[in-house]
């Protein structure tokens, strides 16, 4: 009759510690106050780094919300998202050209300043993409500047469009 086999857990000649001492660490030894837990450490800077890219991401995202947004203003039914698309469904730049578009055929009172923040808007993409360049993203001081500026250009389009809505309101 053959005997069982038997696993090394289970083996007269094992012991559980022993075999999961062997296979952890071959040489039999047990290195002295180290843990067996891997924890990733992050400097400072790494986590300055990180939320200023979250930050310039959120900033464009932002941006793109508000220009959509705009566009959607000049619609008579704002309710239908098609023709403009849902958020991401164009570029940054093809919403501003349908922008520019909408506004110049609804006759934009601003339409001069509008123009202006569309052409200055056309580069928002590029500083977006600058957070993948390896030079770029690893200084915290130009990410807080494309921060800043993303900001800046949202803010123009937010005066902008709520200017409009006002100026309309007081009219009727």
């Amino acid at each position: 009759m053959r005997n069982p086999p038997t696993s090394p857990s289970t083996s007269p000649s094992t012991s559980p510690s022993t075999s999961r001492l062997s296979l952890s660490n071959p040489a039999g030894r047990l290195p002295k106050g180290l843990s067996s837990t891997i924890v990733a450490v992050k400097s400072a800077s790494e986590r300055g780094r990180a939320e200023l890219i979250r930050d310039v991401v959120d900033a464009y995202r932002r941006l793109y919300g508000s220009v959509q947004r705009f566009v959607l203003m000049f619609r008579d039914d704002q309710l239908n998202f098609a023709s403009v698309g849902t958020s991401g469904s164009h570029s940054l730049n093809q919403l501003l050209s349908i922008l520019a578009e909408q506004a110049k055929a609804a006759a934009f009172v601003r339409l001069r300043d509008l123009k202006a923040a569309i052409e200055e808007a056309r580069s928002a993409e590029q500083l977006r993409d600058a957070i993948f360049s390896d030079a770029f993203s690893n200084d915290l001081a130009a990410l807080r500047k494309v921060v800043v500026e993303l900001e800046r250009l949202d803010t123009a389009f937010i005066g902008l469009c709520v200017g409009h809505v006002l100026d309309r309101h007081c009219r009727l």
